[in-house]
């Protein structure tokens, strides 16, 4: 009875024990809530949804040949400092060679790149979902990209939540004509319709046909000259669409193209811009005076506006704060200085800031 007894306390001293004991941490899914709108309104502060930094190890940072892309790396690397400085990332990051990459040691890391669309091409799907950041387009794995890929997908939910059934295009003469076709295909397979012209040298007259204030000029010179006293004159633009895509390659175009359409009494249209192809240093002056809304980063950065510099960097910033995210659980809504980035457990869409 007493040996009995005996056991019964010991299996309860057991079991008490056990259920008392410390447990191993597990990192538990962080959910960052969406911000409406594509302004910039800050960089997401993910200590805010850390107890803790989770992620014990380091970050290979697999960058492409320092001699080719030596302006490329410099900024980006920069960023990458920047982003570890500020978001008080503790973890190692270290800079290696993209033709250099172990993919087993990648596996026990954390790694960020490669650049290189070939080399994303050949590992995508080869390392664990929750351990890399490509940061070229692809598939299997998580990635981002200095791409007009995030920048299309930006300007077409706009205008989707904007209800436009009808938008203009205005093509410039040195236009990207890749580009052109891929934001089209895009827009008409969601059943939309467009005013389509092309311009070159001198696009005053055809801008005026596109917003059908040709007609009203000519009416008004016609009731001017027989008339005796003054006759107030305002054309009516045409009202079939609210919203005008101008593409072109060139900034000073593009400067001069959306002034004429505002010259052209169009003080009503929306003007947008995809600035992929741009590699000159915008005027922010000229950008107010028309009112033309960039599909772009932040420019919140020392480089300001020159941007080849100011995207190297920015991608450098989201990079690692990207990935910090991810190696940390945190899922939802992460804002960076290139884009706003949605990661779920399967996928991660980037949408550009509209400036």
């Amino acid at each position: 009875m007493f040996k009995k007894k005996f056991y019964q306390l010991l299996i309860i001293i057991i079991i008490t024990s056990c259920s008392s004991a410390p447990k191993e941490s597990i990192t538990k899914t962080k959910l960052v809530p969406d911000i409406e709108g594509y302004k910039f309104v800050g960089i997401t502060k993910i200590e805010d949804y850390l107890e803790r930094n989770n992620y014990q190890n380091k970050f290979i940072v697999a960058s492409p040949d320092h001699i080719k892309f030596s302006e490329f790396n410099n900024f980006f690397q920069l960023g990458i400092l920047a982003a570890k400085n500020q978001l008080k990332v503790t973890n190692e990051v270290e800079f290696i060679n993209q033709e250099n990459l172990n993919l087993s040691e990648a596996n026990n890391n954390f790694l960020i790149g490669p650049l290189s669309s070939e080399v994303v091409s050949s590992i995508d799907g080869l390392l664990l979902k929750n351990r890399a950041l490509f940061l070229n387009d692809a598939e299997d794995n998580y990635s981002i990209s200095l791409s007009q890929k995030s920048q299309i997908y930006t300007l077409q939910k706009y205008l989707l939540n904007e209800r436009a059934e009808r938008i203009g295009f205005i093509e410039d003469e040195n236009s990207n004509a890749e580009q052109i076709k891929t934001f089209k295909n895009e827009w008409f397979s969601a059943n939309k319709e467009a005013v389509t012209i092309k311009v070159q040298s001198n696009p005053s007259n055809r801008i005026e046909n596109f917003l059908d204030v040709s007609d009203s000029k000519a009416r008004f010179n016609n009731i001017d000259q027989a008339s005796f006293s003054d006759v107030e004159f305002v054309p009516r633009t045409r009202k079939d669409f609210s919203q005008v895509v101008i593409f072109t390659e060139d900034l000073s175009r593009l400067y001069e193209i959306a002034s004429l359409v505002r010259f052209n009494y169009g003080l009503d249209y929306e003007i947008f811009s995809l600035t992929s192809n741009f590699d000159q240093k915008i005027d922010k002056n000229e950008i107010l005076l028309h009112d033309v809304k960039l599909i772009d980063h932040t420019y919140e950065n020392k480089f300001n506006s020159d941007l080849s510099k100011s995207r190297s960097y920015c991608l450098g910033f989201d990079a690692l704060l990207v990935s910090y995210a991810i190696a940390n659980n945190v899922k939802g809504e992460i804002r960076g200085l290139l884009g706003i980035y949605q990661i779920t457990s399967d996928a991660l869409i980037a949408k550009s800031y509209i400036n």
